[in-house]
């Protein structure tokens, strides 16, 4: 007798890229916390996984044009998440670089203020 391995319905690529999704949404939603440095520990695995998500949602899609297993709403919500991620990230990104002169000037100012 043979045993056949039970075929899943669900395409894999979505669903990995589903669950990253949740956890780079997580990881940018952490950063935004008013705690010290976690925008240095959470924005950069929000990043690329974001980036990651998108790119196996946008797989999976693909894929399941010819496939005939489920998961499009799976895929279809890790290309969105994800790529909204990257786009944050990117916008908080440009936005830290413009401040940054001002910001920089202010701490001196503030340093020099402090110190007798």
């Amino acid at each position: 007798m043979t045993e056949f391995a039970p075929v899943s319905s669900f395409n894999r690529k979505a669903m990995i890229g589903f669950v990253l999704s949740l956890i780079a949404l997580v990881a940018l939603c952490a950063g935004l916390l008013p705690i010290p440095l976690t925008a240095l520990i959470c924005y950069p695995p929000a990043f690329l996984l974001g980036g990651v998500s998108l790119l196996l949602g946008i797989l999976s899609l693909r894929e399941l044009r010819t496939d005939g297993k489920n998961g499009q709403p799976f895929a279809w919500f890790a290309a969105w998440a994800g790529g909204l991620t990257v786009v944050a990230m990117l916008c908080l990104m440009v936005t830290g670089a413009l401040m940054y002169p001002y910001v920089s000037t202010m701490v001196q100012q503030l340093m020099h203020r402090v110190s007798p």
